[in-house]
């Protein structure tokens, strides 16, 4: 009979041992498959939308309102959608309708170029209320993945996944810049930028397929959905000092990180006068440096905790206004190369934004109503990324509009990520010393 318990025991730990490492491994390459496939639609995303708002019409200050306007749509959303998952008995069937709603969406986008003179409005209001499923994907992400993935893999898991995501960051530049630049007539570009979009479609659904073949995830206390949950979620986090500090930090560095998004764009495009091609560059440079050093964070993380990486990305982040002086300043014919090294320069620690603020994040939420806290959290970040780039371009015309406006605007970007840089320090610091007292 004992022989009989202790084989019982054993078989039943070796059985706990093979099921937690076939999690692990489903989970460590299926989120990697999921992450490169959305890599695919974001990178195509975030590096066109720009120039497809050029070519549909679209002035300056319009091109603002495409990295604003779809932001405040996603306010509308967040705590319906956070209380909506939260009450799911497994949040993947969020994750999954806020892509098959993101595909239809870019499936139509595809089309906005036949509207003639409506097709710019069209393409907004299709952009921003894409947003909607969008923000509604990435706080169901979140909490789906804490479900999931174990705290202590959680910086592996997060590791594979952001670096292929960085590889894709890499070589997909290089085919969609070369595809733009192959003419220089405007329909062209048009009917490449609708093909694009129509392959988002097909990503999306792609990416559909691979979170269906993630297992886990599975919740046995399932609640009714009340409007009051946000109430009861709200004042956990005011309460809840952790939580509280981190967003009071996060909320001063993405205020500033946000401020030049759209200057950015505008800076390259019409002060350095890079085309399609140069864009792919730079944005290749950049992700290849996130690329080769994803690997040294991440080996930090498992030292030191993911607070301690966000100092260096902040920094990093700092040196981008320095990076659009210099190199504005320079001839014309040397600023598009000197930008090109110094924005690589200046990405070798940004790796450390998307692979430590999440765990950051997941380490200071109450398990209580997670998805709804992280919207709540999500709700600041998107309000701000609403307005900052908007405000950024707003600062640089009254300013004088110019270059010395442009510049001005960057210095003062400058300083203020420094600061934000040092209050992570400082978060950083007062988190060792509380370790330290609980010993």
């Amino acid at each position: 009979m004992k022989k009989c318990l202790q084989h019982f025991t054993a078989a039943a730990f070796k059985r706990r041992v093979a099921s937690f490492f076939l999690i692990e491994n489903n989970a460590l390459l299926m989120f990697t498959i999921e992450g490169i496939l959305f890599a695919i639609a974001t990178n195509i995303i975030n590096n066109n939308n720009n120039l497809f708002a050029l070519r549909l019409g679209a002035t300056d200050a319009q091109v603002s309102l495409v990295s604003s306007i779809p932001q405040f749509v996603g306010l509308l959303v967040l705590l319906p959608l956070g209380i909506l998952t939260d009450r799911m008995r497994n949040k993947r069937l969020m994750v999954n309708l806020s892509l098959l709603a993101m595909a239809i969406f870019y499936l139509l986008i595809g089309f906005v170029p036949y509207l003639n003179g409506y097709r710019f409005t069209a393409f907004l209001l299709l952009l921003s209320i894409s947003m909607g499923p969008m923000t509604g994907y990435n706080a169901s992400w979140q909490a789906y993945f804490s479900d999931v993935v174990p705290f202590e893999k959680r910086n592996r898991v997060l590791t594979a996944r952001t670096g292929s995501m960085f590889f894709v960051n890499v070589a997909l530049p290089l085919a969609t810049g070369a595809l733009l630049a192959y003419s220089t007539d405007v329909g062209y570009k048009i009917k490449i930028h609708q093909i694009f979009n129509w392959f988002i479609f097909l990503v999306f659904f792609m990416q559909i397929a691979a979170v269906m073949r993630i297992k886990g995830g599975y919740s046995e206390n399932i609640k009714s959905v009340r409007v009051s949950d946000f109430k009861i979620a709200l004042k956990e986090l005011v309460h809840h000092k952790p939580f509280m500090k981190f967003l009071g930090g996060a909320l001063f560095f993405y205020i500033f990180w946000q401020a030049d998004w759209t200057l950015y764009f505008l800076g390259q495009v019409n002060y350095l006068k890079m085309n399609e091609a140069w864009l792919s560059y730079a944005s290749i440079g950049a992700a290849l440096a996130q690329f080769l050093t994803i690997g040294f964070w991440s080996r930090i993380n498992e030292r030191l905790g993911p607070r301690f990486g966000v100092i260096f990305g902040n920094l990093g982040l700092a040196l981008c206004p320095i990076c659009m002086i210099i190199s504005t300043s320079l001839p014309p014919d040397l600023g598009p190369v000197v930008f090109l090294i110094l924005n690589t320069l200046a990405n070798l620690a940004f790796a450390t934004i998307p692979l430590n603020i999440p765990q950051y994040l997941l380490s200071v939420i109450p398990e209580e109503n997670k998805t709804l806290s992280i919207s709540i959290y999500t709700i600041f970040i998107t309000l701000s990324n609403a307005i900052m780039p908007m405000a950024g371009v707003k600062a640089y015309q009254l300013l004088g509009n110019n270059l010395n406006a442009f510049r001005g605007v960057f210095a003062v970007l400058f300083l203020l990520r420094v600061l934000s840089s040092f209050q992570w320090y400082l978060s950083y610091r007062s988190h060792k010393k509380e370790l330290y007292a609980a010993r």
